[in-house]
């Protein structure tokens, strides 16, 4: 016998998991209150959060809560959505990543990303760029498409000179300018194409890792 049943709430603890908490920076205590990231969508109404390896989309003008049916091999660690709402992109624990067609609940790619992934940004206005952080590099790919193909990222370019692991990522509003936090108490501001004679500015003077930095 065959039942018609679609999941339609998920009961857990939003946005933190122990999973994605122990291996966000380490297993220092400190990191105990960090789990899973928050992101809206590009109307400001909607929240999306992941509970475990799975993801709930909060409406926070009716209050109604409902669950994605793809899931993540293991506990997610970070997600984002594209600018057009069309592309989400989920990263699990695990280094393993899902494409996402955001509004069909389909997931359209999976795979493996060789080395530890801590943040993820599609880049604003248009998306045409995904940034992900690739331990002390930072990798930009051009975002893949809503169909199903082999090689769905194509590698822009490779960003480093950080001396320990990225953890955070940020764009600028104009997409010319990628934002990178390290573990090593350093920001770093790289220009997305080449600019003649730029050279990345470094910013220092924090004592412990950056956590987080925004452009205004």
């Amino acid at each position: 016998m065959k039942f018609n049943y679609k999941l339609h709430r998920l009961c857990g603890a939003s946005y933190g998991c122990p999973g994605a908490t122990q291996s966000s920076l380490g297993s220092s205590s400190s990191s105990s209150s960090i789990g899973g990231n928050l992101v809206y969508d590009s109307t400001g109404n909607v929240l999306l959060s992941p509970v475990s390896n799975r993801v709930q989309i909060v409406d926070l003008l009716s209050h109604a809560v409902r669950t994605l049916s793809v899931q993540a091999r293991s506990n997610i660690r970070t997600l984002t959505l594209s600018p057009d709402d069309r592309l989400l992109v989920i990263f699990d624990v695990d280094d393993y990543c899902c494409v996402v067609n955001y509004r069909r609940g389909v997931v359209l790619h999976r795979m493996k990303f060789p080395r530890r992934v801590r943040d993820a940004k599609f880049s604003p206005v248009d998306g045409r760029y995904l940034a992900v952080t690739h331990g002390k590099n930072v990798r930009v790919w051009r975002s893949p498409g809503l169909v199903r193909e082999a090689a769905p990222l194509s590698l822009h370019r490779t960003y480093g000179g950080m001396g320990d692991d990225v953890l955070h990522l940020d764009w600028s509003s104009d997409a010319t300018a990628l934002l990178g936090c390290g573990r090593d108490g350093t920001a770093k501001v790289w220009t997305v194409d080449t600019v003649k004679d730029y050279v990345p500015a470094t910013l220092s003077g924090h004592k412990s890792a950056v956590v987080g930095g925004w452009f205004e």
